[in-house]
């Protein structure tokens, strides 16, 4: 499947680059789901999902593609916390929109229950936001739970 091609079907006129570690598309208003469909009818394969913030604030959502030989990464932009889901799409994001979910708080709306993966029942969504509110660079993969809540007054 010719990359460019695929692209120009989604989004006619939309920019994209070739670097180093394959295709890039940055599409702040990307519509997902029909992003989705189109990857499934075309069976490009899902590879994972990336959230990160962005410098103006919101998440960054980037969308890893396997096009045959090709990598194909197709950045959004979450406003207000919320974004689609594609994982009755495509059933492979599920468990990285749970995660993401967990990570930063985004709620994928569409889904019809969005149990948590990497925190435990009863957690309160979005553990790098709240541990980046605490006011120092600490890293959230190396900060135990017990520490966030005494550093926020919480008995744990």
């Amino acid at each position: 499947m010719d990359v460019d091609v695929l692209l120009n079907e989604l989004n006619p006129g939309g920019t994209h680059e070739l670097r180093k570690d394959g295709y890039w598309a940055v599409w702040p208003d990307l519509d997902v789901r029909a992003m989705a469909t189109l990857m499934r009818a075309r069976e490009v394969r899902l590879s994972t999902m990336t959230g990160t913030p962005g410098a103006d604030g919101r998440l960054r959502l980037i969308y890893h593609w396997d096009v045959g030989a090709e990598l194909l990464n197709m950045e959004t932009s979450v406003t207000a916390g919320h974004i689609p889901t594609i994982s009755d799409v495509l059933p492979a994001a599920d468990w990285v929109e749970r995660e993401i979910r967990d990570y930063y708080g985004i709620e994928f709306d569409g889904r019809a229950a969005t149990p948590p993966l990497m925190l435990r029942e009863g957690d309160v969504p979005g553990l790098f936001s709240r541990t980046s509110d605490l006011g120092t660079q600490i890293d959230p993969a190396e900060t135990s739970r017990t520490n966030v809540a005494s550093e926020n007054g919480e008995a744990r």
